[in-house]
């Protein structure tokens, strides 16, 4: 009988306890996510030569899905200029004049790109398409790169771009139109490598940003995927 009451006694101190303990919190979803997930393109807001891309499973770098971009001599955009893409263009209210916002995707090259110029992932103005900033590969080497008020290489990393291995870019800007407030942060593959870059991230509003190949000049086949591409508030590597 004492038994019989320690154990029901011990058996209401578990409940009462399991009760009161902190259930986990879900992690929150970001604001916008563009990880293709859905098995198509419509995360995204706008397609630059739409021939190149597809949605393969695999290689992909989380989830079932993955973007696959194929450029060629053939995908020239009206200027002349040589890419593939995908575009997310935000909320207006989220860019303007003293928000903060972040942006980070994954991308796997199967081959090292060639020694031109490769502009892999960069913000742009709307309606006046001036580049903000750029993540420029030639190569296996990587740069982030600033446009106004002038033209500045804050980062640089040779032999970074290695193929056959996801890799991740993040940004955090500061949106301003006055380069004494706006600022850059960047992350390669989760480590911070731009802390408060200063720049002038707005021209007018609003910013919109494209991820995919954009080559300086027509040459043979390339290819690239992309994954997991997400906007919010911050990141966390």
């Amino acid at each position: 009988m004492v038994a019989r009451v320690a154990l029901l006694a011990s058996v209401a101190l578990a409940a009462a306890c399991a009760s009161t303990a902190p259930r986990p919190v879900a992690p929150r979803a970001p604001r916008w996510r563009g990880d293709f997930e859905t098995g198509n393109l419509l995360q995204w807001s706008y397609l630059l030569n739409p021939r190149g891309l597809s949605i393969v499973d695999a290689p992909v770098a989380q989830g079932r899905h993955a973007a696959r971009v194929e450029i060629t001599e053939r995908d020239l955009w009206p200027n002349g200029l040589n890419r593939v893409e995908v575009e997310y263009k935000p909320p207006r209210s989220t860019l303007t004049e003293g928000q903060r916002s972040c942006f980070a995707w994954r991308f796997f090259v199967p081959a090292a790109l060639s020694d031109a110029r490769h502009q892999i992932g960069y913000w742009e103005s709307y309606p006046s398409y001036k580049q903000i900033m750029s993540f420029e590969v030639r190569g296996e080497t990587i740069s982030f790169v600033t446009r106004m008020p002038a033209e500045h290489v804050h980062w640089t990393a040779p032999g970074a771009v290695t193929p056959r291995v996801w890799h991740q870019l993040a940004t955090c800007a500061r949106w301003s139109t006055d380069p004494a407030v706006g600022a850059v942060d960047v992350w390669f593959d989760g480590k911070q490598v731009v802390t408060h870059g200063p720049a002038r991230t707005l021209f007018d509003n609003p910013n919109f940003v494209q991820i995919g190949i954009l080559r300086d000049v027509p040459a043979a086949p390339e290819l690239m995927f992309l994954d997991d591409a997400f906007e919010d508030t911050d990141f966390a590597p």
